[in-house]
């Protein structure tokens, strides 16, 4: 019994004991955890490269490149840009440390292949960028060493246009980036800076392109952006003696004489053939005529199946030029369900050239019971209730069919809520939108306002009327605005001149045709962006390129900083305008 309880009594000691140093051992490991060593941050580099980097006289469409270290790619086929372009994608393969290339279409004679890999190659663990990216090789006696470069900006804003295709050609054709791949390619960077390398001496036609579709080809106008240079690109060599640079070939015979640093203009051309894209009579005396793109000219109906009075009509264009609605002021024609029309107008047709095009038009009424119940006049004011009414705005109230007319007996504008202190004003009709009526009075700051119209003060072309309408606003204190007073220099086409907030909204425009002093007054204290736009066809708007015309988009830049205005603060500025 006793040796029973001594074994077991060691048994149990030994059992402790173990656990204990299990759990020593435990934190002893826990004190000095293993270490990593610094994350490598040494990018990959080529050590051997068959054929080796600018060799000549290649034959083989085969090229190896081994690393110092194991590589991955890295959406190779995005980042890879080859001069000449390759209609099938080179097919890449890894073994071990070498990366072969192989060329899926014959390498043509005498030329300079050069390959910019960009970030598609990249170190096994860390990712770290290849740096010295680029391969080049030529099938003949030399490798071809010109080049070009310079910038695309978007011109619109002038904002630097990245990941843009530039392409050289040296068939001169217009229509040449329809049909073909170019000879030489380069892509922006986040700056819109590119460079061609490798070129050689010769005459080329310069195309930039946002490559929508990957195939280095402009099949998606209207959709891709493109620019495009002026004039042929001439890259040529010069004597050393007459040279302005100091990359001198081995030989010191020569050295490249490149172009000036370039800057080309991004748009989307207008596209598309002219045509009715919708009509809608959702009312018996409204016809809407929707369009598949703004109009460019002139626009008419005539009546096909009916002979209405020559004044049958109200035509109204909407602000975008994309819809024409004609509001039928006779009965006659009104009351008729079914109205037939010859629709004519200006469109750039397939060829983009202007033509006159025509369509047949069916405009039919189905009457339902709501539509045939009289409505009341719909009022959208200006400023909601309660609302602000900056200074140096009108009051507005737009209605949803156009006014025949009102009363001004039974229209009361008045402030701080005082019929006996009524407000002098005048009713304007909206120079561009016909149903809009302006309220023109001299509003006096930090003021209380109520406009007030009795039933009836309204009465539109089919003989509808306003219910009541009471609308409160006030204004703001004068020292809340602040103003930028604007002196241009060197003004020597007409400009437009747009303020905009930082969501690009339109603040206030004005139009400068000579050197002088502008002033945007009753600005909110925030920040602003002033843009000028060069308006070379003189009709206050920007109009984007035709490349087959060889026209050139409108330029617009923005003044180089943000303007930060504060409350009861004029600032005053200069801006050099440069062409």
């Amino acid at each position: 019994m006793q040796r029973t309880k001594y074994i077991s009594y060691v048994f149990m000691l030994l059992l402790a004991v173990s656990f204990f140093a299990v759990m020593l051992f435990q934190q002893c490991a826990n004190i000095v955890p293993p270490t990593g060593g610094p994350r490598d941050t040494i990018p990959p580099e080529i050590v051997e490269s068959d054929p080796e980097n600018f060799s000549t006289n290649v034959t083989s469409p085969v090229i190896e490149l081994t690393f110092d270290k194991f590589v991955q790619l890295q959406n190779i086929h995005q980042q890879l840009i080859i001069s000449p372009p390759q209609k099938e994608e080179p097919e890449f393969s890894i073994r071990g440390k070498t990366v072969t290339i192989e060329f899926q279409t014959d390498l043509l004679p005498n030329t300079t292949y050069m390959m910019n890999f960009g970030e598609g190659i990249v170190d096994l663990n860390e990712g770290n960028v290849l740096e010295e990216n680029e391969f080049v090789f030529s099938t003949g006696d030399e490798i071809d060493s010109l080049y070009y470069e310079g910038v695309v900006l978007n011109a619109f804003d002038s904002k630097p246009a990245d990941d843009v295709v530039v392409m050289l050609y040296d068939n001169l054709n217009d229509s040449i980036p329809y049909k073909e791949m170019p000879l030489y390619a380069a892509r922006t960077d986040e700056e819109g800076r590119f460079r061609v390398n490798n070129l050689r001496a010769d005459t080329f036609k310069v195309f930039a392109l946002k490559d929508e579709r990957g195939n280095y080809l402009y099949d998606s106008k209207g959709e891709e952006a493109i620019a495009f240079r002026d004039e042929l690109l001439k890259p040529v060599y010069k004597s050393p003696a007459d040279a302005d640079t100091a990359a001198v070939e081995e030989d010191n015979s020569r050295v490249p004489s490149y172009p000036q640093d370039d800057t080309l203009y991004l748009f989307r051309e207008e596209t598309g053939s002219q045509s009715v894209d919708r009509t809608e009579r959702d009312i018996r005396g409204k016809l809407l005529f929707r369009f598949s793109k703004p109009l460019e000219k002139e626009w008419s109906i005539e009546p096909l199946n009916f002979s209405p009075p020559d004044d049958w009509k109200i035509k109204e264009v909407t602000q975008n030029k994309d819809s024409v609605i004609y509001w039928i002021t006779d009965s006659g024609v009104r009351e008729t369900d079914s109205l037939q029309f010859k629709a004519e107008y200006w469109a750039t047709g397939p060829s983009d050239s202007l033509q006159r095009l025509t369509d047949t038009v069916d405009m039919n009424f189905r009457a339902r019971r709501a539509e045939e119940e009289p409505g009341e006049l719909g009022i959208d004011p200006g400023v909601r209730d309660g609302g602000i009414l900056e200074l140096n705005r009108d009051l507005s109230l737009t209605f949803d069919t156009p006014i025949a007319d009102y009363e001004e007996d039974k229209i009361r504008l008045y402030r701080d809520n005082d019929t006996l202190l009524p407000v002098e004003h005048e009713i304007q009709q909206d120079s561009v939108f016909l149903r809009k009526y302006l309220f023109v009075a001299g509003w006096e700051p930090d003021k209380e306002y109520k406009l007030e119209a009795e039933p009836g003060a309204f009465t539109d072309i089919f003989g509808r009327s306003n219910d009541s309408l009471a609308v409160n606003f006030e204004t703001r204190e004068q020292d809340y605005y602040g103003s930028i007073i604007l002196n241009m220099e060197g003004v020597k086409d007409q400009l437009i001149i747009q303020l905009v907030d930082e969501q690009e909204n339109i603040v206030g425009e004005k139009i400068v045709k000579e050197e002088g002093e502008l002033v945007f007054e009753y600005l909110s204290p925030q920040s602003y962006r002033i843009k000028a736009i060069i308006d070379r066809n003189r009709n206050e708007e920007w109009d984007t390129g035709i490349y087959l015309e060889g026209v050139q988009p409108e330029i617009g830049v923005y003044y180089p900083e943000p303007v930060n205005v504060r409350s009861n603060w004029d600032i005053e500025m200069e801006w050099q305008i440069n062409y």
